[in-house]
């Protein structure tokens, strides 16, 4: 009787566990079968930048297969070693195009995924170049760059094989840069001691506010690690990465070198934003010396070398804002701002060979610094001894160089003046009373003269 209970309470546990497992997994192929193939894709979907916006799945999957036939044909991958090149053949190439229309889902524009067999990637190689041998190439490195163009449908590139030779794999200091004396804030110092290296991806674009962004670094003044951006820019400099976002301050700070300024401050949109066009990974390291911030660029050595050429400096000298104000006792002048050269610097990037010879020069930047003008107040009595002399803001003659500025110390002197003629009237002071009348006879014989 106990066993006969026993099996019963089996069979019911049995066909409960198979009803359970087998209606989730009866429900999954379901719904993959009859609605995930009529779901429409968002209107911005794309892969490889093929717009595939409220298609479904089959016709994803159509428009993306037809895309491929037509850059089979169109591609031209071209692979260079020892003087020989080959186009690389499309049918190496395997393209997985459900897979691809899944990562939608977290990306509305994401690449194809594509996989490549080593082994017929050797293959050719070695069918190609006959110097070509597999223990002198990184080969997973080759066929990943390789691999991220397909992914991309890319149809024209030429790819030296030589620069994924495993000789040149030794990782080296590639330039190393040195700031001038600075005040090394509380900022540059948590910066550095949180972030001594900063990884610069392969084929990536470097944002310096996204990384602090991700990395969920919070200071009051971002703009404190300007020192250090110009640090980044100028070792990018002597590299073959790509500036797209540099930015410069009004001013020269004095913690900056001439030609080799970037200014960084996010609350102003002012990043600095840099392309590794590389397929490896390159490090920055910072480190704190004295009062100085020295950064070095580390990695596999470049293709070739890179140099910075500055051109002459030019400067522009400042000029005279001349103010009155009757603050400022007759004989002596007010210098409230000392005059600066404004200056003008061209940065030009050399590319050099491995025997040093200059092969190309490009201009990168034209960096000016506007003059700062100096700034006198003269007393107000001189204003009015010089009825004659015009301020129209444009220097003439003997006064070259010069500016008078009637601004809003001046218009506040008028008002006084006028105010202090009314009180001399009402006081019966006839000699401020016959000055301002000469004044305004003055005044108006200058007007009958001109008419």
């Amino acid at each position: 009787m106990k066993r006969g209970l026993f099996v019963k309470l089996m069979t019911v546990l049995f066909l409960s566990t198979f009803f359970l497992y087998g209606f989730s997994h009866l429900g999954v192929f379901a719904y993959e079968s009859f609605f995930v193939k009529s779901l429409n894709l968002s209107k911005h979907a794309a892969v490889a930048s093929i717009n595939l916006g409220g298609a479904n799945k089959e016709e994803a999957v159509k428009i993306l297969d037809e895309s491929i036939i037509e850059w089979n044909g169109k591609q031209n991958i071209m692979l260079e070693l020892d003087g020989e090149s080959a186009r690389i053949d499309s049918t190496l190439f395997q393209f997985h195009l459900e897979e691809s229309i899944e990562n939608l889902h977290d990306n509305e524009n994401t690449s194809l995924n594509v996989t490549m067999d080593e082994k017929a990637f050797d293959s050719f190689l070695s069918d190609h170049f006959p110097s070509y041998r597999s223990e002198d190439i990184n080969l997973t490195s080759l066929k990943e760059y390789i691999l991220s163009l397909a992914g991309s449908l890319t149809k024209e590139k030429t790819i030296n094989v030589s620069t994924y030779f495993a000789s040149n794999e030794t990782t080296q200091v590639i330039y190393e840069a040195v700031s001038n004396e600075l005040e090394v804030t509380p900022t540059i110092k948590s910066f550095i001691a949180n972030h001594p290296s900063i990884l610069i991806e392969p084929n990536s674009q470097f944002s310096f506010s996204n990384f602090l962004e991700t990395e969920g670094f919070v200071v009051e003044s971002q703009a404190d690690l300007s020192p250090v951006a110009s640090l980044f820019y100028q070792i990018t400099l002597h590299s073959n990465f790509s500036i797209i976002e540099r930015n410069i301050s009004k001013e020269l700070p004095d913690n900056a070198v001439l030609g080799f300024e970037a200014k960084f401050n996010p609350m102003n949109n002012q990043d600095f934003v840099i392309t590794n066009p590389n397929s490896t990974v390159y490090e920055l390291k910072l480190a704190i010396q004295d009062n100085r911030i020295k950064a070095q660029l580390q990695g596999i050595p470049f293709p070739n070398s890179y140099n910075v050429r500055l051109s002459e400096k030019e400067s522009f000298p400042p000029r005279m804002i001349k103010q009155f104000s009757p603050f400022v006792d007759k004989g002596s002048v007010d210098i409230q701002q000392q005059g600066k050269d404004g200056v003008l610097i061209r940065v030009y990037k050399q590319k050099l060979s491995n025997s040093g010879e200059i092969l190309s020069e490009e201009m990168i930047n034209e960096d000016f610094y506007a003059p700062q003008h100096k700034i006198a107040v003269y007393p107000l009595q001189e204003l009015q001894e010089s009825p004659s002399e015009t301020f129209d803001n444009v220097p003439n003659g003997e006064n070259e160089g010069e500016t008078t500025n009637v601004g809003e110390e001046e218009e506040t002197s008028s008002v006084e003046k006028e105010e202090s003629a009314t009180k001399g009237q009402e006081s019966g002071d006839s000699p401020q009373q016959d000055s301002t009348d000469a004044s305004v006879d003055k005044e108006k014989q200058k007007k009958k003269d001109f008419k």
